[in-house]
Formats: structure tokens, C-alpha cells, sequence
């Protein structure tokens, strides 16, 4: 939680409020019911918002991390909580979680075995690379009456899906010339850590369509997919800014479809955008998705970044974006200035802000363009 302290706007103004749930049933209906909750093994990234800003409540979303039948898995989940100023009287004060008044803690979703893969259809670990499941990050939005909650998955066996469909899809690889070659060479040596990966590939940022109770009410195909390219798309981020909607997401290099290590050791945040509608078609941002390439752990540990926000300003007029992110030691990396146009990305450069700001407060530090190896 941040502090609502127009003076402060960096690291220091951010207080630790505790954790959101005391107990693994902490406000679930029926601790019978939610076979994925009764196997939950810890609450992984997601969004919270503030539903009615008339009261105290929050709505919760976040990958519930379980272990079923001996696999290890994530579940979609939400839950309401109550905040409370910390003195009781004045939320200047800062706030607490009332744990008393947590209700409608619940699975969302957990994968359809069609659109979208389910544990029991992954393949495991092959002799290079494992075959990453995934079912997280949960990002909720409104678009007038309708709810839709973004999250990152894999395709399933209906909408593409892994395995040798992604060396005979020509929608992977652009040009016929260029199929034929890559699909050729790929196949060539089964063996190789590059052929398992992509084959492993299906990585997905999926979207649901949700009821006002939080159900699902229809399971819609994916904004985009990386099959035959990236397995795991993550940190999903969407929303609405001159008429156009944004989606981003980060990714690491190595669960991309390469052994080029300039790629694998570096992180990245991908970007694509949607001109007529939040159920159109999603374009990749600079033609190719590319909206910052960082240093991974790999490449240097010191100035490693990665789960990259893009901070919406709510003016539609200012084209000029704060994104926040992590660093090495797991805390607020400096803040990046991101200007956005139409789908074209530019990285403001020269200067970025203090760790933990997520609006530009026209404090900056002097920086320089940082060229990757």
C-alpha cells in the first residue's frame, strides 16, 4: 500500500499492511467445495481494484498455486476484503485488512482442457526443457457493463495447441519460404534443446468473460498466442487509453524458441494493442512487440529488471506513461518513462524516476541508453 501523501511519491511512501488472507479458508463459503483451495500451496501475482469506491471493499485476484494428484498446478481465484484505517477513524492513519469480513474467496477458473490446457494434459519435463503450465496473473477489467478478467495460460487441444502442430502451421513463421526452411531445420534434429522448445511452445494471454458475481460466463479464445515461439507469457496488463486498447505482458528469454543466448538471458516486456474494441483483434506494438529489452539474471544480476507494469495515466491527452518494475533484490526497480502513440512505443531515455513512483513526478535522474550485448 501506498500512502496518500501528495509530498512523498517514492520508495519510502510504500507501508506493508500484512498478508491478505490469515488462514488458507479465510472467507470461503464452503471449506468443502473448493477442491482447488483445500490443496492451495500460496497466492501468486494478480490485481486487485477497488469495485465501489462508495466503500471500504476490494476485489482480490490472484493465481492460487495447489498440488492435486501429485502435479503442481494454478487456479484463477478472487476473494473480498475489507480494509480498515489503521486507528480506526481517519484512513490518513493507513490501513489494515479487516480478515473478520473476507468473503466470496473462490476458484474462477481453472482451464477448460480445451481452449486452454489443463495440468493433466502437459507433457512434463523433456531431456533440455520442461513443458511450463501455466494459469496466473489474473488481471481484472470493465468495459462499460462488462466484466473481463485477463490472466497468462497456454492453448489447448481446440485452439492450436503444442506439440508438432507448431513445426506444420505456416502462421508461425510468416513467408512459405521461410516455414519450409525453419520447419526443415527444426525437425531435422529432434534431439536439440531448440526443437523441444518449440515444441513445448503455447503460450497464451487468454481472457474470460465474467459474470457480476465473478463466475465465468464465457471462456473466449486468447489476445495472443506464442506457439512455436514462447511458452510463457506473463504479468498480463490491459487497458484502455485515446480509443485504443493496450496489452502487455513480460517474458523471459529463455522460455523463448531459441539457444541464442543474446535473446535467453535477457528479460522483456511485449506490448500489442487493439484499435476497435477490447474483443478485436490484438496487433503487435513497433510491428514486432517489442517495448523493452532488459538485462536478466543471466546477463547481469546487478541491473536485472523484470515484471514491467505500463501504469495507466487516466488522461488521454498525455501519451506519456510511468512503468514500474522489479530489480535484483526483489524490491522496486527506478521507474522508466514510456510514450505511447497509436501502436508505436518510444523509451524516454535520458532519465528515469525514483524506485517505487508510479506517477511522473517530474523528479528524474539523469540516465543513458543502455545497449545489450
Amino acid at each position: 500500500m501506498q500512502k496518500n501523501d501528495a509530498k512523498q511519491d517514492d520508495l519510502s511512501t510504500w507501508q506493508f499492511v500484512g498478508y491478505v488472507f490469515n488462514s488458507k479458508t479465510e472467507g470461503i463459503a464452503d471449506k468443502d467445495y473448493d477442491q482447488y483451495l483445500q490443496h492451495t500451496g500460496g497466492e501468486w501475482s494478480g490485481s486487485t481494484v477497488m469495485m465501489d469506491s462508495k466503500d471500504d471493499t476490494l476485489r482480490f485476484f490472484y493465481a492460487n498455486s495447489y498440488k492435486m494428484n501429485g502435479v503442481s498446478a494454478q487456479a484463477l481465484t478472487t476473494a473480498q476484503i475489507t480494509l480498515n484505517p489503521s486507528d480506526g477513524k481517519k484512513w490518513s492513519s493507513g490501513l489494515t485488512i479487516d480478515h473478520s469480513k473476507t468473503t466470496d474467496h473462490k476458484t474462477v477458473f481453472s482451464g477448460d482442457g480445451k481452449i486452454y490446457q489443463t495440468p493433466a494434459q502437459g507433457e512434463g519435463k523433456g531431456a533440455h526443457f520442461s513443458d511450463d503450465l501455466t494459469l496466473r496473473d489474473p488481471h481484472f477489467v470493465k468495459d462499460g457493463d462488462k466484466y473481463y478478467l485477463a490472466f497468462e495460460g497456454n492453448t489447448g487441444p481446440d485452439y492450436n495447441y503444442q506439440g508438432k502442430n507448431n513445426f506444420s502451421n505456416k502462421a508461425y513463421y510468416g513467408s512459405s519460404s521461410y516455414f519450409k526452411k525453419e520447419s526443415d531445420r527444426l525437425k531435422a534434429d529432434t534431439n536439440s534443446s531448440e526443437y523441444e522448445k518449440t515444441y513445448f511452445a503455447n503460450g497464451a494471454i487468454g481472457k474470460l468473460e465474467l459474470n457480476k458475481d465473478f463466475t465465468v460466463k464465457k471462456v473466449m479464445q486468447p489476445m495472443v498466442t506464442g506457439n512455436a515461439t514462447n511458452d510463457e507469457l506473463e504479468r498480463i496488463n490491459l487497458f484502455k487509453h485515446d480509443g485504443r486498447w493496450y496489452l502487455f505482458t513480460s517474458t523471459w528469454g529463455f522460455h523463448m524458441a531459441t539457444d541464442d543466448e543474446k535473446i535467453t538471458k535477457n528479460s522483456y516486456l511485449l506490448g500489442f494493442s487493439s484499435k476497435d474494441g477490447i474483443n478485436d483483434t490484438y496487433k503487435p506494438l513497433n510491428d514486432n512487440g517489442l517495448v523493452i529489452a532488459g538485462q536478466g539474471e543471466g546477463a547481469n544480476p546487478t541491473s536485472f529488471t523484470y515484471s514491467y507494469l505500463v501504469v495507466p495515466n487516466g488522461n488521454k491527452k498525455n501519451n506519456q506513461f510511468v512503468v514500474t518494475s522489479f530489480e535484483h533484490n526483489s524490491t522496486f526497480a527506478p521507474s522508466y518513462l514510456l510514450k505511447i502513440k497509436g501502436d508505436k512505443t518510444t523509451m524516454v531515455n535520458n532519465k528515469v524516476l525514483g524506485q517505487g513512483v508510479l506517477t511522473d513526478n517530474k523528479k528524474y535522474y539523469s540516465a543513458h541508453a543502455q545497449k545489450l550485448n
